[in-house]
């Protein structure tokens, strides 16, 4: 059960002191992996909300001279991405209220961020109106019916998943596509995500500081499909008749 749910500036303070003590990120071959799923056109303009240190961004400029765009809540994580990628366009705002023009980019991202929003349908709302009609969107979400969750925290614990942030919310891959639904956006393809086969040795070394995910890779091949991790959805605006 979710308790009080704390006001933005409580969230934004405490994703600045996280990111101050250590990174919040996937593997490269993720990142890699989300683009190749979106199937970009180079050159585009790409959005990437709640952006971190800006990982997606930087594969985005470097495997498609995509012209990158990124906003997040964190002035802590924004600092590193503007260290790491100055060519990038970095706005520091909440994710539920977009400062930009109607159907503004090509693409959009938001990899395992949404849920923890103060009000998620407003934030797809906002991703929905700032994509370009004939533009394409991928939204990374959490499962509530994990199975190594289930089987290893709710029944040795009988409490469900957690990922230990301010504000989060899990939901079946039924429940998160019909939110995505409602807030206008189209769902055109569903992948699970149980984590990617490292295939550098900065993916290696990921994977070596955090033992307990290389475990949940080896058991993915026997995680079905609605038992995955996360879910990647892929989307668009949805055209109104």
């Amino acid at each position: 059960m979710q308790g009080k749910i704390p006001d933005i500036w409580q969230i934004s303070a405490e994703y600045d002191r996280r990111f101050s003590e250590g990174s919040f990120r996937e593997t490269d071959s993720f990142y890699q992996w989300v683009l190749k799923c979106l199937s970009p056109n180079p050159m585009k303009s790409i959005l990437d909300v709640s952006c971190g240190e800006g990982h997606l961004l930087k594969w985005a400029v470097r495997l498609y001279g995509m012209d990158g765009w990124g906003i997040d809540l964190s002035s802590a994580a924004l600092r590193v991405s503007r260290q790491s990628l100055p060519q990038a366009k970095l706005v520091r705002c909440d994710g539920i209220s977009l400062p930009f023009p109607d159907s503004t980019f090509d693409y959009i991202t938001n990899l395992g961020s949404l849920e923890h929003y103060t009000d998620v349908l407003r934030g797809i709302k906002e991703m929905a109106r700032v994509l370009k009609p004939e533009g394409k969107i991928a939204i990374l979400l959490p499962n509530s019916y994990y199975l190594i969750d289930i089987i290893w925290s709710v029944w040795r614990t009988g409490y469900g998943p957690s990922h230990q942030q301010p504000l989060e919310r899990f939901a079946t891959v039924g429940e998160w596509k019909n939110a995505l639904q409602n807030g206008g956006l189209e769902v055109v393809c569903t992948y699970a995500y149980n984590f990617r086969f490292p295939k550098s040795g900065a993916d290696w070394r990921w994977y070596k500081e955090r033992p307990s995910r290389l475990l949940k890779l080896l058991l993915a091949p026997f995680v079905p499909f609605n038992l995955a991790y996360s879910f990647l959805f892929i989307g668009r605006r949805k055209i109104c008749p």
